[in-house]
């Protein structure tokens, strides 16, 4: 790209920390400066406008401790427009339940941009959010509408008379129908996100699950943090014990499932990169339920997806 041409962009430069490593491209831009849109950055990145380490890269790049990204593009190009109003999927006596899109964060960050508790304070008054959800996991975002129902409902999930029950995909296929993990987690640093047993220091913490469909080499769950839970804590007891979610690459997966590793014959078409099959955790919160109250998010199209080439292509039988 000429010099000149350069200029008119707004550069950053970001060096990838301890946290962040293991992460693709995208999904480290995304987190630094998202919500991102996937095909914009994957445009910038052929035109030679994203590097690593000086180096022209591609999105799905797997990134280490200490690379320096460096990104030559208007962000404002590059940003995913989010859902002006969320799909309220139940409202009423102080409840309010809403089905959140993966990629949305829960909270405004920092460098501000849409979210999900945003979203909902513009829709109704008084929202008060009591189950956080993370930033790609998709499904339903349990909220209060005043203090006193708050209070209410926080008690109801601390005493696991009200639960949010989730639906995930795992790599393996455990001998067990059901377990439960009782390990207290803590983060390995004030700033990380991840959250990693620590028996010591970590918060006590459980989260129960059980099988509900068997695949060869994969799994469909479902699990309920005890409790109401708190942020990652499915995730982190689930690679715990050895189920970790599927593209969940802050816990040690691959950051994407192409069809060309469960097709042998797949053919990819000359001059075109495969899309990824899934390109986040394949974690969803399916449900709430409250007393003799239960409602449900819609699977999304990513997961219906994934779920139909599962059964396709490795079935058990």
């Amino acid at each position: 790209m000429p010099h000149h041409e350069q200029d008119r962009f707004a550069e950053h430069l970001l060096e990838v920390d301890r946290d962040r490593k293991g992460l693709s491209l995208f999904d480290f831009l995304d987190a630094e400066l998202g919500p991102l849109d996937r095909k914009a950055l994957q445009a910038a990145a052929h035109q030679g406008r994203v590097l690593v380490n000086g180096e022209p890269a591609a999105t799905g790049l797997t990134l280490r401790e200490g690379d320096v990204v460096q990104l030559s593009v208007p962000r404002e190009g590059l940003q995913r427009r989010a859902p002006r109003e969320l799909a309220v999927l139940h409202q009423g006596n102080g409840l309010l339940v809403a089905d959140k899109p993966a990629g949305l964060p829960f909270s405004a960050g920092r460098r501000g941009g849409t979210a999900a508790l945003e979203s909902l304070e513009g829709q109704v008054a008084g929202v008060r959010a009591v189950h956080r959800l993370d930033k790609e996991t998709s499904g339903v975002l349990v909220a209060a509408v005043g203090r006193a129902a708050e209070e209410r409902l926080l008690a109801a999930l601390r005493a696991g008379e009200a639960q949010v029950e989730y639906v995930a995909v795992t790599r393996g296929t455990p001998r067990e129908d059901a377990g439960r993990v009782d390990v207290p987690l803590a983060k390995r640093s004030r700033a990380g996100t991840r959250l990693e047993p620590d028996p010591a220091h970590g918060e006590p913490c459980a989260t129960r699950w059980r099988i509900e469909e068997r695949l060869r080499g994969f799994s469909v769950l479902r699990a309920v943090a005890e409790g109401g839970g708190r942020s990652h804590q499915v995730r982190a007891h689930l690679a715990a014990a050895g189920l970790t979610v599927l593209c969940d690459a802050l816990y040690g997966e691959d950051d994407r499932l192409l069809l060309s590793q469960l097709k042998l014959d797949y053919r990819t078409k000359r001059g075109r990169p495969e899309r990824p099959l899934l390109a986040r955790p394949a974690l969803h919160a399916e449900r709430f339920v409250h007393g003799g109250l239960a409602v449900a998010a819609p699977l999304p199209d990513d997961l219906v997806v994934l779920l139909a080439q599962l059964r396709r292509l490795r079935p058990l039988t």
